[in-house]
């Protein structure tokens, strides 16, 4: 998955400050992705739970965010992942 043809779509805060997104690319459609506050802090840099802080760690943590994706499997039953330090 982590080649050209994978995307992330933008990313919005859940109620609880995870941060939400999808990825997607050519034959295999999307999964939806949790990632909690506290991992974006430990993992992406970010440097509080601040939306702007977690928004700007997202963005630049994408590439480590698409390794991320290609690592897990890719469930069909349309449920979102939550993705955890040990995967970043």
């Amino acid at each position: 998955m982590d080649q050209p043809g994978t995307n992330l779509t933008a990313p919005i805060l859940s109620a609880d400050a995870a941060v939400w997104f999808s990825a997607y690319g050519f034959g295999w459609g999307y999964s939806a992705f949790a990632l909690p506050a506290e991992v974006v802090c430990e993992k992406l840099g970010a440097a509080n739970e601040t939306p702007k802080q977690l928004m700007l760690a997202f963005e630049l943590g994408k590439r480590r965010l698409l390794h991320a994706v290609a690592q897990r499997a890719v469930p069909g039953s349309g449920e979102r992942i939550t993705l955890s330090a040990d995967d970043l």
